[in-house]
């Protein structure tokens, strides 16, 4: 995860620059249409946006909104370590989250996540990938359920506006189920690749995959960095 972290970092890098020098540069010709492309949401100002990605606006509530799950989620794991691990081994593992909500603290690693999170939900759109709304309802159901037993979870949910927290979860979990569908398509095509593969090399190569994949996602849209964080 670590290296597909870097990988979304760089990324994100270059693309921040793009974004400035064509601020700079001079209006570009006007670009024919392309089905997939939503019409850009105009209803927002400036400050509202921080990143556009084929007409669909994705404001610092939606980051915000971003962080919170990521966070949440390294609680929960940080959970999970809690009662299967001891001694040393847990230390490691409790330091471990302890450096990753820090790193989650940090503007671009969750702007990265958020727009990977879309890209990736747009791709699988795209090939006719589709979740119901029955397991949308089911996750969140079992995310919240994980919440609520779990203190330091629960006061980070507690603590953002419950409307804005409510209106993003549906779709936020849409999106999510998407990007692991996706995944599971390369995991099964290389289980069929090396059958008798041992699960590490399995996860390495889905992952290289996926990382190709998403390089080529990302170069495909067109996306615009609104902002480099407040």
């Amino acid at each position: 995860m670590k290296r597909l972290n870097n990988l979304f970092l760089l990324l994100l890098a270059s693309l921040i620059l793009m974004g400035c020098q064509q601020e700079k540069a001079d209006p570009a010709p006007k670009q024919e249409n392309k089905p997939s492309a939503d019409k850009e949401d105009t209803s927002f100002s400036a400050d509202d946006k921080v990143v556009t990605i084929d007409g669909k606006v994705l404001t610092y509530e939606d980051l915000q909104f971003h962080e919170l799950m990521n966070k949440a989620e390294i609680e929960l794991n940080r959970q999970q370590d809690e009662q299967k691990l001891k001694g040393a081994e847990l230390e490691d593992k409790l330091a471990y989250w302890d450096e990753q909500l820090q790193y989650h603290d940090n503007f671009n690693v969750n702007l990265s996540k958020m727009i990977e999170q879309y890209s990736m939900y747009l791709l699988a759109k795209e090939k006719g990938l589709d979740v119901t709304d029955g397991e949308v309802k089911k996750a969140i159901g079992e995310f919240e359920e994980k919440v609520q037993q779990y203190g330091p979870a629960s006061e980070l949910v507690k603590a953002y506006p419950e409307d804005a927290y409510q209106n993003r979860l549906k779709r936020y979990f849409t999106e999510k189920l998407l990007t692991v569908k996706i995944y599971e398509t390369l995991e099964t095509d290389v289980k069929r690749e090396k059958p008798n593969a041992p699960e590490k090399e399995i996860a390495y190569d889905t992952t290289k995959k996926y990382e190709e994949l998403y390089q080529s996602q990302i170069g495909s849209l067109d996306l615009k960095i609104n902002a480099a964080g407040k």
